[in-house]
């Protein structure tokens, strides 16, 4: 057996309530740390990190586990805007490729991404980080952004999608791309649509149904990335 199957696979999710049903379904969970739970779902030996809303908390609670235990392979698993209108809420996608979408300068009113301010980004050769094995998974592969503030009027969206022409929209999803490609542990990232990026109005989201739904795929999503144990002689 190749010794890197031997470690078990980590799940992230921003908050308790994205991975609750995982959580309640996993068998002999335990609670490791504080938001870090192990046990197994669907035979797979697993452990879930609550990593907390945002890049900030991400980026430090992930960096924090990964340098004190190892781990197959990472997930991220939640919830998301979709700016596309072909990609309905209760979808399922498979993000391969992201960016800090707010890192930038304001120029005088003109936003300028650090790339574009000669700035060195230290973290991809241009704007997005592009996963390099993602999960072979039925799931739609998409685009996404990530920003510090979630897009909520039609001046900031209009901007957005003309500059990035993105599908979706997390809070985190780029720093967990960036840790990951720094820590080189092979990586997948899954969301459920939740919501529309549109003027804001929470009447219109659907927050437990995507819940539900990205819980329920998981089992068969951790069948499918398996499949990343193969890069990781590569990846370290």
């Amino acid at each position: 057996m190749n010794p890197v199957e031997t470690f078990p696979m980590l799940v992230v999710s921003a908050t308790e309530a994205e991975c609750a049903p995982t959580l309640r379904d996993m068998t002999g969970r335990q609670t490791l740390f504080t938001g870090l739970f192990s046990g197994t779902l669907s035979g797979q030996p697993i452990e879930v990190l609550i990593g907390g809303v945002g890049s900030v908390a991400t980026t430090f609670r992930l960096t924090q586990i990964l340098m004190q235990r190892r781990y197959s392979h990472a997930i991220s698993i939640g919830i998301a805007g979709s700016f596309a209108d072909d990609i309905p809420i209760g979808e399922t996608v498979q993000i391969t490729e992201d960016c800090f979408a707010d890192l930038g300068i304001d120029n005088n009113g003109q936003f300028l991404h650090l790339h574009e301010a000669g700035l060195t980004c230290n973290y991809s050769e241009g704007e997005f980080m592009i996963n390099p094995s993602p999960t072979p998974s039925p799931h739609r592969k998409v685009r996404g952004v990530t920003v510090q503030t979630t897009s909520g009027s039609r001046k900031r969206i209009a901007e957005i999608k003309e500059r990035f022409h993105p599908q979706v929209e997390t809070m985190e999803n780029a720093a967990f791309f960036y840790v990951c490609l720094k820590m080189q542990i092979p990586f997948a990232s899954f969301r459920t649509i939740s919501n529309k990026v549109e003027p804001r109005n929470r009447e219109n989201w659907r927050i437990e149904e995507a819940i539900k739904k990205m819980n329920e795929s998981l089992p068969q999503i951790i069948h499918e990335s398996k499949n990343l144990c193969n890069f990781a002689s590569n990846m370290r």
